[in-house]
């Protein structure tokens, strides 16, 4: 986990910007920082977590004549392959770290060196000797990397909060941003709650070349049009062993995130099998209340791989305690309340020395099973699809959003027709798939991990999101995704084999908070109060006072609504109003 920051091409951008950019983000990175000038076009800087060799791996890195320089976020799994490569052509090597591998790569293969790389990355590489440079971002978007036009260049950021802290670098609200928010409960990228900020899109590149303007290209899409497959369940064991083999390469303390569901439970059965320790250690959510909590799952699997679990417990006065840490490093709003659990989680393994988790991120959004597992008893058109997974339905907006601001942008049904216009030659079950890859899952779902971890200097590692995993669950024939009532039906056969059938065949659970019963008892008056505080640019307040009480009262049931709302005014607080937003830095 490392942060990246720079500034292409602008005018008048200095060292001391950079730097300042770098402060920002300095919890990403504790082992060290770094800032680097190349002429008068680039400044480059990075914030460090040490994961492998810490005495030689400060960044910006350079080759060896200082032509070429690199600022990294992320790991190249591959890069041991890759080193000898390079070595048996004739490159000299001053470190053991992946991040020298990428300034020799550029210099033998240029742009093709991004087809080579197997891992999950965010980086910038600048060729003083050409004066050229790309920006990139890896293939699924497992790390953040945001874009900026400023000052007649390009300013670039792991997270946001660099980017605003840019002199006369405008902090305004994005409203088509924060009105998907009021949908789809996140903001679907490219776009951003910020005005001006936006995703550099995964699996795509910025190329820099002189003062010409950068072009951004793509280097990998999801096949979801490829031919379909279905490859045998021993094919897809060597892939995950292989996938795990190459991900164990790090020199700190790492464990497990496990929930107890087949995504989680098939990483745990593959990664005690290499661990190279005596005892694989893992970490599991549990809860008060007992319907909501995965915890019994999670301790079944354990027993039944030999692996040591601890808990990891939230309780409802802890949500007030950390709501603000969650919003400000989160960025933007999201009403999904298991950003929390994700904070609690990578809390828990900081507490316990641990750098790296493993986890069971990937298989839901490619093979259906974010949504589907909710109506798995019938196919689902798209319209119910969206009415499933949009959080305020048309009449809901007509009441508690600002007729102004709810006129501003296409509606949720525009939006939803816009984001899958691509794919609409597949079938509905594919297209979901195609929306939740492209859009949820670096939207939201990978964010989780991604920044909750980076506040506690912990690195998801997730063999599943492994490019060439991803790739198979995408060629999967429909039916192996969804039959006979069961979703992900091919993994959970898979994990059959290797696991108790009725843990794997068990019902669907997410992940998620009893947050909606605690708006009625314990957090009733804590959202009450931020409540009281919406000033009504994007929300009525009366309206949404009344919607609470309406909830607490029983008589309609406004979880989804109000969340989405407390969260949107928690964030507006926190990141956009400056008299407020360093309370929780």
């Amino acid at each position: 986990m490392c942060g990246i920051a720079g500034v292409v091409g602008a005018n008048g951008v200095l060292a001391a910007h950079v730097k300042t950019m770098i402060d920002q983000i300095q919890f990403r990175g504790r082992d060290g920082h770094g800032i680097e000038t190349l002429g008068n076009r680039v400044v480059m800087g990075h914030a460090r977590l040490s994961v492998v060799d810490y005495e030689h791996g400060k960044q910006p890195m350079p080759n060896t004549d200082n032509t070429v320089w690199v600022t990294f976020n992320g790991e190249i799994y591959n890069y041991v392959e890759l080193r000898e490569e390079l070595k048996a052509k004739g490159y000299q090597f001053k470190s053991r770290s992946d991040s020298e591998v990428l300034v020799h790569l550029w210099r033998e293969e240029g742009e093709k060196m991004l087809d080579r790389l197997i891992g999950m990355f965010a980086f910038f590489i600048w060729d003083t000797k050409l004066d050229r440079g790309i920006l990139v971002r890896d293939r699924q978007g497992i790390k953040p990397c945001f874009i900026a036009d400023y000052k007649g260049g390009i300013a670039f950021a792991s997270e946001m909060k660099a980017i605003l802290s840019l002199p006369d670098m405008p902090r305004e609200v994005n409203a088509s941003g924060l009105k998907d928010v009021f949908a789809f409960n996140y903001c679907p990228p490219p776009q951003t709650c910020f005005k001006g900020i936006t995703h550099l899109e995964p699996g795509c590149y910025l190329l820099f070349e002189g003062d010409k303007k950068p072009v951004k290209k793509s280097y990998w899409k999801w096949p979801f049009s490829a031919e379909k497959r279905t490859p045998s369940f021993e094919e897809f064991e060597a892939l995950t062993d292989e996938a795990i083999r190459i991900q164990m390469r790090f020199d700190v303390d790492g464990g497990l995130y496990l929930s107890g569901g087949v995504d989680s439970s098939i990483v745990a059965y593959h990664l005690k099998k290499q661990w190279p320790h005596a005892r694989l250690e893992a970490f599991g959510l549990n809860f008060p209340n007992q319907d909501f909590s995965e915890f019994g799952y999670s301790e079944e699997v354990a027993k039944l791989l030999d692996i040591d679990l601890q808990e990891a417990r939230i309780t409802p006065d802890m949500i007030p305690e950390i709501a603000n840490k969650v919003v400000y490093h989160a960025e933007q709003p999201h009403g999904d309340f298991s950003f929390f659990l994700f904070y609690l989680l990578a809390k828990r393994a900081n507490e316990q020395n641990r750098v790296v988790m493993f986890t069971g991120d990937g298989p839901d959004e490619a093979m259906g099973g974010q949504f589907i597992h909710r109506h798995a008893q019938k196919e689902v058109s798209l319209a119910e699809y969206l009415d499933a997974i949009c959080y305020m339905d048309n009449a809901t907006r007509a009441r508690v959003l600002n007729p102004d601001f709810e006129r501003s942008t296409p509606t949720p049904a525009q939006r939803f027709a816009e984001m899958l216009e691509p794919w609409k030659h597949l079938a509905p079950v594919e297209q979901m798939a195609a929306y939740e890859c492209v859009y949820l899952l670096p939207g939201n779902n990978l964010l989780k991990g991604e920044r909750m971890g980076a506040l506690w200097s912990t690195e998801n590692r997730s063999p599943m999101m492994d490019h060439r995993v991803s790739e198979l669950f995408i060629r999967l024939p429909a039916e192996q995704k969804f039959q006979q009532g069961i979703t992900k039906y091919y993994l959970k056969n898979y994990a059959a084999t290797k696991l108790s059938h009725d843990l794997i065949f068990k019902k669907k659970t997410m992940p998620t908070l009893p947050i909606g019963e605690w708006m009625k008892t314990t957090l009733r008056e804590w959202t009450r109060e931020a409540f009281s505080r919406i000033d009504n640019a994007y929300v009525n307040k009366v309206a949404a006072l009344a919607m609470l009480d309406e909830h607490v009262a029983g008589t309609h049931n406004h979880t989804r609504s109000l969340r989405t709302i407390l969260m949107s005014q928690l964030w507006l607080e926190n990141c956009v109003n400056a008299a407020t937003r360093q309370k929780a830095a």
